[in-house]
């Protein structure tokens, strides 16, 4: 299938998302026939190599389609972003790893969770790995779980590593209650004791250079020698971008018909008027700047240009940036929306709760993404763990 007819597939899902988004709210997980149409239309394997069957797509075509997905149902956009992304990180394993994966079923899917929580002690041939790892996103229908871990060598060093570990080996928690993305159903893993050969590992620091094994076995396949922090940004967030773009559809439609106090038509005030028009420019400001660094990166790729350390702190800072704007444009159409967002049956509630809850992750956290470019405009090295 064509670039465009991965696009033209998902844009037909958008009214099928929808019809089901109550049904996954509740489920608190994806439904099995989202997921089963996400793999029929191909748009699952957008970024898995060529060589095993996959689209070998650009990471802009693979962003674009969360954002299109994400217009019918947010929780379901953001399940296929992570399962969708996770191609990427399974193609930089060392080739053994990668057939370990897809040798037998090359329509596996991973789920994750990849903040270091746990240590693996060292054994022979890899780590054995213990402890809870939460948020794992869409676990209810991966093959495997991609988890960070500090792996610790026989003198005590410990180094950050990506394992994969075939969920027949993982025990799922079902813990998943919480404010929004309730039907991504983000449930904990548990591991007792369970062993991770070194070929099914990737060390955070190499994705972060774009220097993994994985680019030897795919050497036609540019994304998988560009830097991870910088294409991150544009993998979950633009869920976000998307529901302030639903929200910024829902208010002024929904102030159109409505009265102040039964006496006076909403639409006429020049407070409401100021404020829906402060809420569309960050909306939209917000997107244009997500989109047009999304441009500008996959131009750099396409170039050949190396990327640098400052690309990527320059992503991460202004996706931050446009991802607060976006709440901030959300929050404002709440206050418009009045008492009726408190309504559980009110779209805007749903919206509301999903943008709270995604500003929560680190890839839009501003701290976190602000800091290292600080950081470099004045000269001073990153600090450990930055990238």
């Amino acid at each position: 299938m064509t670039v465009s007819g991965h696009l033209d597939a998902a844009r037909a899902l958008v009214p099928v998302l929808a019809a089901r988004a109550g049904a996954t709210e509740t489920a608190r997980s994806v439904p099995a026939e989202t997921v089963a149409a996400f793999h029929r239309t191909g748009i699952l394997r957008l970024l898995q190599p060529a060589r095993f069957g996959g689209a070998q797509a650009s990471f802009d075509q693979f962003s674009e389609i969360v954002e299109t997905l994400a217009e019918g149902c947010s929780s379901s956009a953001w399940v296929y972003a992570v399962l969708g992304e996770h191609q990427w990180i399974v193609a930089c394993l060392p080739e053994r790893g990668q057939d370990d994966v897809w040798g037998d079923d090359p329509f596996a899917v991973a789920s994750s969770s990849l903040a270091p929580r746990n240590v693996g002690l060292p054994a022979d041939g890899g780590w054995r790995v213990s402890g809870t790892f939460p948020f794992s996103s869409g676990c209810d229908h991966a093959k495997w779980a991609i988890l960070g871990v500090r792996a610790e060598d026989a003198a005590g060093n410990r180094r950050t590593r990506y394992m994969l570990v075939p969920m027949g080996e993982i025990e799922v928690l079902d813990d998943w209650h919480v404010l929004g993305l309730r039907g991504t159903g983000s449930k904990s893993l548990v591991l007792k004791d369970v062993f991770v050969p070194t070929h099914r590992t990737v060390l955070l620091k190499d994705l972060l250079d774009g220097t993994t094994p994985g680019a030897l076995v795919h050497p036609d396949y540019a994304l998988l020698r560009a830097p991870r922090g910088f294409l991150v940004p544009f993998s979950l967030p633009p869920v976000m971008f998307s529901l302030g773009r639903r929200a910024l559809r829902t208010v002024p439609e929904m102030l159109r018909s409505r009265l102040s106090r039964g006496t006076r038509d909403l639409a006429e005030s020049e407070v409401v008027q100021m404020q829906l028009s402060e809420a569309g420019a960050a909306i939209d400001l917000a997107c244009l700047i997500l989109r047009t660094r999304r441009a500008e990166s996959m131009a750099m790729l396409a170039s050949g240009r190396p990327v640098t350390v400052e690309d990527g702190m320059r992503n991460r800072r202004d996706v931050a940036y446009a991802a607060a704007m976006i709440r901030d444009g959300v929050g404002r159409l709440a206050e418009l929306a009045g008492s009726r967002v408190a309504r559980d049956d009110e779209p805007l509630q749903a919206i509301l709760r999903d943008v709270e809850t995604i500003a929560t992750h680190a890839v839009v956290l501003r701290q976190m993404n602000y800091v290292p470019y600080g950081r470099a405009m004045l000269g001073l090295p990153a600090a450990v763990g930055e990238a």
